[in-house]
């Protein structure tokens, strides 16, 4: 160890680095307390050894200071104290020391003492090391995810979701999200929709969404059928994805001119067309099993069709928006979405939901993520 002796007699200093280099430590020498803590800087000791009774400076102000240092690892004070010096010790104790040693020295104490010190200093070096390790890592990992964040952002890009008709909100439990939303609009009176929550959370569930959205972005370029593009989604995910991974799954068209909605419901929440008022006046029920899961041959994929008489406004959601209970009352999560749909005005419920939920996620944390999409039908 590197030790440093702090004593204002030559002869006790002296007396010290004999018993010490026996046992090959490395000894430093201050003479009062102010040097005592300018040697602590500039040499970083692992333990100190500090008289009380010094010119300068005394040991229990140096003791104190030498505590008040902003250090990044625990160095054992010890004071030098005669037997009858109780209140020295005390006092010694109080300003930040760690243990005492009585004058005259006894070495087989001194030797004791260093040597339960060093198996302190053993562990607390193994302790810093796993932390530096761990910090590293921690490090490696941000720089890592920054990096997979960038590509995935870029992968799930979406420039239709700035449609004048519809509304979003996509808030992640983590970084990366596993529920996605998206939007493709092939004419002024069509447009495809889709709002997909992948089982689990973080990087895991955000993978399975990349295949989710190439799927829906090739095959609605092409102005496919929503039931075939629920059919390959299937079966790119049964086909690549490891067993017990799968996609809940909203997916359909909205067609303006002849006023209806076609949608196939996997594994989702009942999604709603809802009134002016925010009155449900239809129910999109899940009619199939999540996207992932079934083989082809024993995939549904009919999908449902239904027309609005009048303006109304769809709104689809994950779960995670219902799995937040309303912090202000007792109804659950389902009923307290009713209620501010019902509360809110056409155009603005997503808003509302935002509001409604800030104060809650300002003291709670959300374990799921929450997506939601509001398209007006006229």
């Amino acid at each position: 160890m590197k030790i440093l002796v702090v004593d204002d007699i030559e002869q006790n200093r002296l007396m010290l680095f004999k018993l010490l280099s026996r046992k090959a430590h490395q000894i430093l020498f201050a003479e009062n307390g102010l040097e005592a803590i300018e040697q602590f800087n500039h040499e970083q000791p692992d333990l100190v050894l500090m008289d009380i009774m010094m010119p300068v400076m005394d040991g229990f102000e140096a003791t104190a200071k030498i505590r008040a240092l902003n250090i990044d690892k625990w160095v054992p004070i010890l004071i030098l104290s005669a037997v009858d010096g109780e209140d020295n010790v005390v006092k010694g104790l109080e300003a930040g020391a760690d243990d005492y040693l009585p004058k005259p020295i006894n070495p087989a104490i001194l030797y004791a003492k260093l040597t339960s010190i060093e198996r302190s200093i053993e562990m607390q070096n193994s302790i810093i090391e796993g932390k530096r390790q761990l910090q590293a890592y921690q490090d490696q990992n941000e720089v890592e995810q920054r990096f997979a964040q960038t590509i995935f952002d870029r992968l799930i890009h979406q420039n239709d979701l700035q449609d004048p008709q519809l509304n979003y909100w996509l808030l992640p439990a983590r970084r990366f999200s596993g529920d996605l939303v998206c939007v493709k609009r092939i004419s002024p009176d069509r447009l495809y929709f889709m709002l997909a929550d992948s089982t689990g959370h973080g990087l895991a569930a955000a993978l399975p969404t990349i295949i989710v959205n190439q799927v829906f972005q090739g095959m609605t370029k092409k102005r496919l059928l929503v039931s075939c593009i629920a059919r390959e989604i299937n079966n790119r995910l049964k086909k690549e994805l490891p067993a017990g991974h799968f996609v809940a799954l909203a997916l359909g068209m909205v067609d303006n001119r002849n006023q209806w909605i076609e949608i196939w419901n996997g594994g989702l929440p009942d999604q709603w067309a809802l009134d002016l008022q925010g009155i449900p006046i239809r129910a999109f029920k899940s009619q199939h099993t999540f996207a992932g899961v079934l083989d082809d041959d024993e995939f549904d994929d009919g999908t449902e069709i239904w027309q609005w008489q009048q303006a109304c406004e769809l709104f689809f959601y994950s779960d995670g928006l219902v799995d937040i209970e309303d912090p202000l009352s007792e109804c659950s999560g389902h009923d307290w979405l009713l209620k501010t749909l019902k509360q809110s005005t056409s155009g603005q419920r997503i808003q509302t939901i935002k509001a409604e939920l800030s104060d809650y996620m300002q003291n709670n944390e959300i374990h799921d993520d929450i997506s939601c999409l509001s398209i007006q039908c006229r």
